[in-house]
């Protein structure tokens, strides 16, 4: 199974027969077979014919759009099973001690997995900023057993990424050297790797959601407003550093991805990776979330375990039981 990401400009997915076929100017590039997709990324000016969007959703195969500079457009989803009972108890559920401690416990696992990361990385940095910004984290974290509102909960995490994100820029390169979490547009290259990869990582969380029948704009954590899917939000908190944040690291050290690769330096709109350097982020991305980690005896890959926490997420939910989510923590 595997995902399928279209980002040459002018390809064309069409259907032909129990294959999805890759066209450009009338010119056969390679062939898929239908049964081996599990989703479809489309960036930029590619385009998906009629027969072959029909067939996706009949499949139930997810796809989603995003400009070339990687910012989400919309995807269209299959007709799944929509559970309303569930998401009743969702709407339900809203202001209730239930989501103050699912939203305490996202929290505290996205710190503890900044904190870890760190630790990883400061092996070879050994940095006294990074040692300190370390205990800084850990002091939050143990504080959010005294929170008792969603919004200081928000407040802490907030103050905990600029920490975080402030060591993180101190033990890279200069030359990816960036002055903490900038987006829309993003300022830097390091900030232009982040949002395409927790964009694409966010479209799994939403699957995941929707596997469950779960409502992805009624979540626990983040504030509901128009066109925010807010329980996709707070599920993606948790798993930023561990697969986006640390796959960026690891890129930028091993020179996977170098300065080259960015676009739009001197234009003031905003920094982007160019065809190239989206081509290799998408390798990059793809083998992470087919990476095999154990976790509870279970050897899966990042994909499965996200895909598990939308399942844990659901049976907490009806069961109105916190406890039953157990948010992914790195050892």
């Amino acid at each position: 199974m595997c995902f399928v990401y279209l980002t040459e400009p002018g390809t064309q997915l069409s259907k032909r027969g129990g294959t999805y076929v890759v066209t450009k100017e009338d010119e056969r590039l390679y062939s898929i077979p239908a049964e081996t997709i599990e989703g479809i990324i489309l960036l930029g000016s590619v385009q998906i014919s009629s027969q072959a969007a029909a067939d996706l959703l009949r499949r139930q195969i997810p796809a989603y759009w995003l400009t070339g500079k990687g910012q989400y457009c919309g995807c269209f989803q299959p007709p799944s099973g929509q559970q309303v009972l569930k998401q009743q108890k969702q709407v339900l559920l809203q202001e209730s001690p239930f989501s103050l401690a699912i939203g305490e416990k996202i929290v505290a696992a996205k710190i503890h997995n900044q904190r870890t990361l760190l630790q990883r990385y400061n092996r070879t940095a050994k940095s006294q900023k990074v040692v300190d910004t370390i205990q800084q984290l850990k002091a939050l974290q143990k504080s959010l057993i005294k929170v008792d509102d969603k919004n200081k909960l928000l407040g802490v995490e907030g103050i905990a990424a600029k920490y975080y994100f402030s060591a993180l820029s101190d033990m890279i390169c200069p030359e990816f050297a960036f002055s903490g979490r900038n987006r829309r547009p993003p300022k830097d290259p390091f900030n232009a790797m982040l949002s395409l990869g927790y964009t694409l990582l966010g479209h799994e969380v939403y699957t995941a959601l929707m596997i469950q029948g779960l409502h992805p704009y009624f979540g626990s954590l983040h504030k509901l407003r128009n066109g925010h899917p807010a329980l996709v939000s707070d599920l993606l908190e948790e798993w930023r550093p561990v697969i986006v944040d640390a796959m960026v690291w690891s890129m930028i050290q091993h020179r996977e991805i170098r300065p080259e690769h960015f676009i739009g330096r001197s234009s003031g709109k905003g920094i982007y990776l160019n065809e190239e350097g989206r081509k290799i982020f998408l390798r990059g991305y793809e083998k992470k979330m087919r990476t095999l980690y154990l976790r509870n005896g279970t050897k899966d890959t990042l994909r499965h375990h996200v895909i598990q926490q939308g399942y844990a997420y659901s049976r907490a939910i009806m069961n109105e039981d916190a406890s039953l989510y157990a948010p992914y923590v790195l050892r």
